[in-house]
């Protein structure tokens, strides 16, 4: 668990990134992006997430829906009175390095684009946090901007909280960027803080993923797109390795928590 003065030193660091010291926020504005509803409660619970308003600029919680604690094993009461500062504060060490390279990237990548690429932006990050009980979780952090300022930097963020602790091996980060008609994938290897640029999935692989994700086989796919099994199989081999999968399964859960596919 990180220190109170690695906890500042993180927090000073992420306010530098996203800009968040500029002009003074709107809360009352942005609360009315989202309602608390009984509907949407039982939404996040099926799905295992939750969801939060980020204010970048103050680094705080606007309001927190959904129950917290089984996604990153801490009640919502923390991060509201804590803000991001106590979130940072519970990551794994070489997590928290990632995180700080993958918000880096994705506030480099976001400000350049213009308003309306910006309707359709996502970002997705893997990270994980140790539990109030000792636990580690790790957690998939998928953000919206609902806000800009003026020099494109996001002041306002949604994020959906989700828990992907089976889904995922250790020692590695990804970060998925989008706006429609880019689809970037990051990795950060968490054992020596290096970050990479994977290779992008081409359609007819993406295609495969799909059918291969509603359990069709080898032949099933190949009779489907008038291919080899061969050919099937080879695409798959190169998803494998452009990602760095280790089997069909891992990809799968990897191409569907990011929203992929």
């Amino acid at each position: 668990m990180l220190t109170n003065n690695k906890s500042i030193f993180a927090l000073a660091e992420f306010r530098r990134i996203w800009k968040s010291d500029f002009i003074e926020s709107e809360i009352a504005e942005v609360k009315e992006f989202l309602q608390d509803s009984p509907l949407l409660i039982e939404t996040l619970s099926l799905r295992n997430s939750s969801l939060a308003i980020i204010d970048l600029r103050r680094m705080t919680y606007l309001c927190c829906i959904g129950d917290t604690v089984p996604i990153c094993g801490w009640d919502k009461k923390y991060f509201l009175e804590g803000g991001v500062g106590f979130f940072l504060s519970k990551m794994l060490p070489a997590d928290l390095e990632g995180f700080r390279q993958m918000s880096e990237i994705t506030t480099n990548y976001v400000r350049p684009l213009t308003d309306e690429a910006m309707k359709s932006f996502k970002s997705f990050i893997d990270l994980q946090v140790v539990g109030e009980d000792g636990k580690i979780n790790r957690v998939l952090h998928e953000g919206v901007s609902l806000k800009r300022d003026p020099d494109g930097n996001i002041t306002f963020m949604l994020a959906l909280i989700s828990n992907i602790t089976n889904l995922k091996r250790d020692n590695r980060q990804h970060l998925r960027l989008t706006d429609a008609t880019q689809n970037l994938i990051f990795e950060i290897n968490n054992t020596d803080n290096s970050c990479r640029q994977l290779e992008k999935l081409s359609e007819r692989e993406l295609q495969i993923a799909r059918l291969t994700g509603k359990k069709l086989t080898s032949e099933e796919i190949a009779k489907a797109l008038f291919i080899s099994v061969h050919t099937v199989n080879t695409h798959r081999q190169n998803m494998l390795r452009k990602l760095d999968m280790a089997d069909t399964m891992e990809l799968l859960n990897f191409l569907t928590a990011y929203q992929v596919i």
